[in-house]
């Protein structure tokens, strides 16, 4: 290391030591920059406009294969998914109608968070089933309900589409077990030879397994699969700005001017006594 490197490490350290003297015999500076910024930031946060804040709780259900039971990774499964179509034009268009707001109002109060208990690892993270809130704040109670019940509906009526149709499917096959049931009931009713009877009882009991089977997998497909809204909006008054972050954010501002008050004030005071 040079001399000249040597000489700018020891200048750099003597300004640091110089900065943390002023810094300490000024303590009151800082402190009062914090306590100042938090206060001003709390009274701007209560200026924030009043609006009507609405969320509803979605669940967005699993897609599971007719044949194996194997979970599919369909739209469902990407959480995101229901910001794109909650903010798709025609989901908007629809529901602003509904709640009697402009597209562009609702457009800019709709938000989504995704509340799940996901398995972490190292490189990756998995989400089963999850929940997504739906948000939308306006300017009225009224229209932060009906936009956000209105949005939540949307999300589950397109993310239902498979799940349906395995249902219209599975009862179409409880139906045609049943008809083969009544059949086979009567087949057997009407014959008087014992081994027509053991074989009609073989196979009523199969038809009888299977649309025991079919009923069981249609409560799994509404009560697992199907996407539903598991709480409708709510609206409660609240701020445009969020009142904890307005007193953070200037308590932290007040700071920074606070220790920048004390190093200049340092400096002031040495050159006036030089």
């Amino acid at each position: 290391m040079s001399t000249r490197d040597t000489d700018l490490d020891s200048e750099q350290e003597v300004d640091l030591a110089r900065y943390w003297h002023a810094i300490v015999a000024r303590w009151w500076l800082p402190l009062a920059g914090l306590l100042a910024g938090a206060v001003i930031g709390y009274l701007f946060s209560l200026g924030g406009k009043q609006v009507w804040e609405a969320s509803t709780n979605v669940y967005l259900g699993a897609s599971y294969s007719a044949i194996g039971g194997i979970l599919l990774q369909g739209p469902q499964a990407n959480p995101s998914t229901v910001n794109t179509i909650a903010r798709a034009q025609d989901s908007i268009a629809f529901a602003a109608h509904e709640a009697g707001m402009s597209p562009g109002e609702l457009r800019r109060g709709i938000s989504t968070k995704t509340i799940s208990s996901g398995v972490s690892t190292s490189t990756v993270r998995t989400t089963a089933n999850p929940l997504v809130r739906l948000t939308v704040q306006a300017s009225t109670r009224r229209k932060a309900q009906v936009a956000a019940n209105a949005l939540a509906s949307i999300v589950v009526e397109r993310l239902s589409g498979y799940a349906d149709r395995k249902i219209k499917t599975l009862q179409e096959q409880i139906s045609s077990d049943q008809a083969q049931i009544d059949a086979i009931r009567r087949q057997a009713r009407g014959s008087s030879d014992p081994t027509s009877k053991a074989v009609f009882g073989v196979q009523l009991g199969a038809v009888l397994d299977d649309q025991l089977q079919a009923k069981q997998l249609v409560i799994q497909a509404e009560e697992v699969e199907r996407p539903q809204v598991l709480t409708h909006a709510a609206a409660v008054r609240t701020t445009a700005r969020g009142r904890r972050n307005s007193v953070v954010v200037g308590a932290f501002i007040g700071l920074l001017l606070g220790l920048g008050a004390a190093i200049v004030w340092d400096r002031a005071l040495r050159r006036r006594l030089r």
